[in-house]
């Protein structure tokens, strides 16, 4: 841990050193003398002591030239320390988590000095009263990540992201009290990625359909997350985001997911219902008629049984982890023809699914890690039979964990313990327990 900085001046100008990682220390100044013979492109500096009052107008001289990342996060810092004016190449700032509580913390002066080459900002913190409205100076901005607003904003202006309504491509607003997603996101016409986490004063009712991008003959938004927003159900906005792939709804409790709660063709391809207290694999879900990728992690539930998925022709993958699944019926994915990989990770199933054999083709990956697998000739024997014929049939298909029963991997049972059983003989005519 270093309370002052080190000396830079041996390094000369033709140095290859293009990082400068100085977080997690004591440094509570920086002076004109702090980056002499320093040429870094990428300078770390959060969860230090440094305040403003104590960073010199000439602070970061010696980065000039050459600094395009800045992270000064988690500090004390109250206003953007004028030093910023100076640095000519500056592309990504980081100053969330600083006690700047108020519009001219962030000088009109200082963020129009960086506004023709910002092209990522991330700001906010739990004091924040007020939405810093040189925020406009920022006509390039491709990147804005809120982290954290005052609990006193429930509501940002329309205007809030004017100066860059045709720039930004990410979004990222998150742990506020907001009431509502802010009406202004609606003017982002190049947006594609929306991350709107852990509002959870949001609930249903916040999420407006007017605050979308929606009327523009071009859509782009593709990814959209609103985890943690006290929601019940799936929002009726989807239905108008013609450009959506990915979805996550993680940590919403779902008490209404019903067949009507989807209504649309919603386009999403990717959905994530990880930890939303689900106790059944939603019915409503066979209106995603895109569906290749499912996440229903930490949820409670127990039981696949034979029509809860068939509905859903196009998916892929099936992520239940860290669940309490116990039961998979034998017919569970047999209409799944495009199911390539299962993932039943740290959950309470005792077997290998019988449902497996039912699978054509094959799935190439199936993953029971932490599962307490009973590895028995009775239990088993089928699975040598599907690991072969998967084999012959250009499709392979690899199981991951771990036998409770006998110190093996499943794998390694089925190859070396199986052909020994007596079934696994019977069914193969091989003596002595053949019928010959």
């Amino acid at each position: 841990r270093h309370t002052t900085m080190p000396d830079f001046s041996s390094l000369g100008v033709a140095s290859n050193y293009d990082t400068l990682d100085m977080r997690d220390n004591n440094l509570t100044t920086l002076d004109n003398t702090s980056f002499v013979g320093a040429p870094f492109k990428t300078v770390y500096l959060s969860h230090n002591n440094l305040a403003d009052r104590f960073i010199s107008a000439g602070a970061f001289e010696g980065l000039v030239d050459s600094v395009k990342i800045l992270d000064l996060g988690y500090n004390n810092i109250q206003k953007l320390p004028v030093a910023l004016k100076e640095l000519k190449m500056i592309e990504e700032l980081d100053v969330s988590h600083n006690p700047m509580r108020f519009s001219n913390s962030f000088p009109a002066d200082i963020m129009r000095a960086m506004g023709d080459t910002i092209t990522a900002f991330t700001f906010g913190n739990n004091q924040l009263v007020s939405w810093p409205e040189s925020l406009n100076h920022f006509v390039q901005l491709q990147k804005l990540h809120v982290d954290q607003l005052g609990s006193f904003m429930q509501v940002l202006t329309p205007e809030a992201f004017h100066g860059f309504e045709t720039t930004l491509l990410y979004l990222k607003i998150e742990k506020t009290n907001l009431i509502a997603v802010p009406i202004g996101i609606s003017k982002l016409k190049n947006l594609e990625e929306l991350h709107f986490d852990d509002n959870p004063q949001i609930t249903d009712k916040g999420v407006l359909i007017q605050s979308f991008p929606t009327n523009t003959d071009s859509p782009k938004l593709r990814i959209v997350s609103l985890d943690g927003d006290g929601l019940t159900k799936f929002p009726p906005v989807l239905k108008y985001l013609r450009a959506l792939n990915k979805l996550s709804l993680d940590r919403n409790l779902l008490d209404f997911l019903s067949d009507a709660s989807i209504s649309g063709n919603v386009t999403a391809a990717e959905l994530s219902l990880v930890n939303c207290g689900l106790d059944r694999i939603p019915g409503a879900l066979s209106d995603l008629h895109y569906l290749t990728h499912l996440d229903l992690s930490q949820n409670d539930i127990r039981t696949i049984e034979h029509n809860d998925l068939e509905n859903l022709p196009t998916l892929e993958q099936l992520v239940i982890q860290n669940a309490s699944l116990e039961y998979i019926s034998n017919n569970a994915f047999s209409a799944l023809h495009r199911l390539d990989s299962l993932d039943f990770r740290q959950t309470n199933l005792k077997q290998v699914p019988d449902a497996l054999n039912a699978m054509y083709p094959c799935p190439a990956k199936v993953d029971l890690i932490g599962n307490k697998v009973d590895c028995m000739c009775e239990t088993l024997v089928w699975l040598a039979a599907k690991t072969e014929w998967c084999q012959n049939h250009g499709s392979p298909m690899d199981i991951t964990g771990d036998c409770d029963t006998i110190a093996s991997t499943v794998k390694n049972y089925v190859t070396k313990y199986i052909p020994n059983c007596p079934q696994y003989k019977v069914d193969n005519n091989i003596a002595p327990y053949n019928h010959g």
